[in-house]
């Protein structure tokens, strides 16, 4: 019997040894974030922990030289199990995120933006609170962790300032008829309040849509071949001029423009910017943000605003006459006409022309051609016999508000 418990002994030993937990020092903790108290009681380290922590001068000597190696929560862990896991809950408890300022589009020229002020974020990094935690426990006292504010990041300033006016132009049709007023305005709605991103192109057949009368366009003027004939839409090219030069004024790359076969009568030579089935117009936005297209229909006057990031210097735009082209007198087979004819079809002179966009920045302009156009003059129709009701004279500038 004796033997028998000679050999349960080291067996019940053992036992304890395997299942008696690690020895712990208990050290005291008092610790609060932003004069709040999160703790205060006593944690456990391990002697191996202890000693090394007075090895090297203390636990935040100890806690700079594991973080050498280690993120702030493993130093944390090391130092006292669970101790970075618990730190680590407390900051995210406490972390709020920022809020950046942001806009509502009113895609109106009046007031197109209604804006929301920033809001700044808190947190508490970890390590600062490990700091403190490891302070306390060097001087056996509380010790307060300071959150900091987390700046947004977009201010209100700063949207504001990404979406100031980079240009407008407007043009009048006080004098069209309803059905060219008509066109205008079905055109100029399927634009406004456009917003392209950064890098996105603008194309005005795909924005505007096919002009047709099941779309509701109606008949009006439109110009073809350098003549004046009725079609479907017309008027729709004063929206689209009118959008280009307020693109240029705004000081962005266009992509695709072309002139009418004449003048017109809404803007100078070679500031025109025609569209058609097959003729399109288009820009990119090359700059870093958001940019808005806002437009306004009042008074027989059509208006396009830009709105973004906006580009440094101010924007102009010169239109020179290089020459102007006389038109000739001639009868309807072409021939040149006799003195005294009578007028059918009015002439009308051509004119070659240049456009030149205009860059000023700190007083210093600089002036670039842009494009050049040529107009060609339309032949003034006359009668072969003479008559002495009106003289073969055409008319010297006919312009058309097409």
């Amino acid at each position: 019997m004796k033997k028998g418990l000679f050999f349960l002994v080291p067996l019940a030993l053992l036992f304890i040894f395997l299942g008696a937990s690690a020895p712990y020092l208990k050290a005291p903790l008092a610790l609060s974030i932003d004069g709040e108290e999160i703790y205060r009681g006593e944690i456990k380290i391990e002697p191996s922990r202890k000693m090394r922590a007075e090895k090297y001068g203390g636990y935040l000597p100890f806690y700079n030289k594991l973080r050498a190696r280690y993120e702030a929560k493993e130093a944390l862990n090391y130092i006292s199990r669970g101790l970075g896991d618990f730190l680590s809950s407390e900051c995210e408890r406490r972390k709020t995120d920022p809020l950046s300022a942001t806009l509502e589009w009113t895609k109106k020229l009046s007031s197109p933006f209604i804006y929301y002020e920033e809001r700044a974020g808190s947190e508490v990094p970890l390590d600062e609170i490990g700091r403190a935690a490891m302070k306390s426990l060097d001087e056996g006292r509380a010790a307060d962790a300071r959150s900091r504010a987390v700046p947004p990041l977009l201010s209100l300033c700063d949207l504001k300032r990404r979406t100031r006016l980079m240009g407008k132009f407007s043009t009048s049709f006080y004098t069209s008829g309803t059905s060219r007023r008509h066109n205008i305005s079905l055109a100029e709605e399927a634009i406004n309040g456009t917003v392209l991103l950064p890098g996105e192109r603008f194309s005005f057949n795909e924005s505007v849509g096919a002009r047709t009368a099941e779309r509701g366009y109606l008949e009006a003027n439109i110009v073809l071949n350098g003549a004046f004939v009725k079609g479907v839409g017309g008027g729709v090219c004063q929206v689209s001029t009118t959008l280009y030069n307020a693109v240029l004024l705004s000081g962005l790359p266009v992509t695709k423009a072309a002139a009418h076969s004449c003048p017109v009568s809404y803007v100078s030579p070679s500031r025109d910017c025609t569209v058609s089935s097959t003729i399109d117009f288009s820009f990119e936005n090359d700059t870093d943000f958001p940019l808005y297209v806002a437009s306004e229909i009042r008074d027989g006057t059509i208006t396009f605003a830009l709105y973004g990031d906006k580009k440094e210097g101010e924007f102009s735009l010169e239109s020179e006459i290089v020459r102007r082209v006389p038109f000739s007198r001639v009868t309807a087979d072409g021939k040149k006409a006799p003195i005294g004819a009578k007028v059918l079809s009015e002439g009308r002179e051509g004119i070659e022309s240049r456009l030149f966009l205009i860059r000023k920045i700190n007083g210093v302009s600089e002036k670039k051609e842009i494009r050049a156009n040529y107009y060609p003059p339309k032949n003034a129709i006359c009668e072969e016999i003479p008559s002495s009701e009106s003289i073969c004279i055409g008319r010297k500038n006919a312009l058309t508000p097409w």
